[in-house]
């Protein structure tokens, strides 16, 4: 019997992209408001989002805290996007809020997005969590998880993407993502930018703690290092995760973590935290999806992303050629994307994702990519051609590539 998913009712519109928080608002109060029932965090930003969000949320329940995390997108099911306690919303629960909540979704003519949010919401609240780590889906100031009073703010960093919707200078993208603080609540930020700093003072935000100025990193290797924050120093702290950016991560996720617990009373036990944050894993971030070949697998999908991938890539592993498969949405800032994946890779192959806001052939051949697979597997077979002891396979440029793959990769590594 086929699975029923949110997505089913939302066909083409999946994708629609309508600010404004009044719809969301109605759809809640019809529910009593279940958001305004349990503590959260809410995290903004360009990127890190997601894996900031995955190493607060193991802090808090390797804290013994029930957690829910409602992130987006989904890589292999949809419902990875609601999970209690790092479980993924069992497919039977999910059928039966689709089928509870629908009512309330076509009344207010909610976007997929909402639909997600207010499923997010009820779920949180029936489930009883004690703490939910929420990340915003697009910008922050009209986001709908932007309903929440959240105990903390965060704000990972800001660069360009999105730029249709967001604006099209850093300023314009952090007055955005900065809508998401408030001026009685502590903000966390997770990387020292002058137009995030600029816009918290704008509005006014009492309490706010900066990477590099309020608590700081010192990097022993690309996943080691020590931690500083006020009087407390954390040594020698490892991450599974591979690259440099999941320090800055870790280190953002860390602070939110300890304020929220000075703000409630609660001991911090260091042990513990540093059990949590190596504990912290995120699908399809660096992750090493074979070792012969060496094959690497990365969501990066904007101009910011994928040039510190790069970077990490030929850090850790110094020397290698890299052999590039990757595919683009229409709807990003592709000639930059692609000028930064041609001068770093030895050869690059263009594939296709299986959606409608993916780039074709033609597509790639305008901006000047010749080599191009339809087929994600046989785009990888073709690369494979390539690889030898002094290289390596990338595969990136699309969350929605990463997914596919990954949904794909034990059928077609067999």
């Amino acid at each position: 019997m086929r699975k029923l998913n949110l997505f089913d009712f939302f066909q083409k519109k999946v994708f629609n992209i309508e600010p404004g928080l009044e719809r969301i608002k109605a759809a809640l109060e019809d529910l009593d408001n279940p958001h305004n029932k349990f503590k959260s965090i809410l995290i903004a930003g360009t990127n890190g989002k997601g894996s900031t969000a995955a190493y607060l949320e193991s802090l808090f329940r390797h804290s013994g805290f029930k957690t829910g995390l409602f992130t987006s997108p989904h890589l292999i099911e949809e419902n990875e996007r609601w999970q209690i306690n790092r479980k993924n919303m069992p497919q039977d629960i999910l059928e039966r809020y689709i089928n509870q909540l629908l009512p309330v979704i076509q009344k207010h003519n909610l976007t997929y997005f909402e639909a997600c949010t207010l499923i997010a919401f009820k779920y949180f609240y029936d489930e009883k969590v004690d703490i939910a780590v929420v990340e915003v889906g697009l910008g922050g100031r009209w986001d709908s998880t932007n309903v929440l009073y959240p105990d903390v703010s965060v704000i990972t960093n800001v660069s360009f993407d999105h730029m249709n919707l967001l604006g099209d200078t850093l300023d314009k993208i952090a007055f955005e993502k900065t809508g998401i603080t408030r001026p009685d609540r502590p903000a966390v930020i997770g990387r020292n930018q002058a137009e995030i700093l600029n816009w918290l003072k704008k509005r006014e935000i009492k309490e706010y703690y900066v990477k590099d100025i309020d608590f700081k990193t010192y990097e022993k290797s690309h996943n080691i290092f020590d931690y500083q924050f006020k009087d407390l120093k954390v040594d020698n702290i490892q991450l599974s995760m591979i690259g440099k950016r999941q320090i800055e991560n870790a280190a953002t996720s860390l602070t939110s973590y300890i304020v929220f617990c000075e703000k409630n009373n609660i001991s911090i036990d260091l042990q513990t935290v540093k059990k949590a944050l190596f504990n912290t894993f995120w699908l399809g971030r660096m992750q090493i999806l074979s070792q012969k070949p060496l094959i690497v697998i990365d969501g990066s999908h904007n101009e910011e992303g994928l040039t510190k991938s790069f970077e990490e890539l030929k850090d850790i592993f110094k020397n290698k050629k890299i052999i590039t498969v990757y595919s683009f949405l229409k709807d990003k800032d592709t000639q930059k994307m692609f000028k930064i994946i041609k001068n770093n890779s030895f050869k690059t192959i263009a594939t296709k994702i299986n959606i409608s806001r993916g780039m074709d052939k033609e597509d790639f051949y305008n901006l000047g990519e010749e080599n191009f697979i339809e087929n994600w597997q046989d785009a990888i077979n073709e690369a494979k051609k390539y690889l030898d002891e002094d290289s390596l396979l990338f595969i990136t440029g699309s969350l929605y590539l990463v997914g596919e793959v990954l949904n794909g990769w034990s059928a077609f590594n067999k």
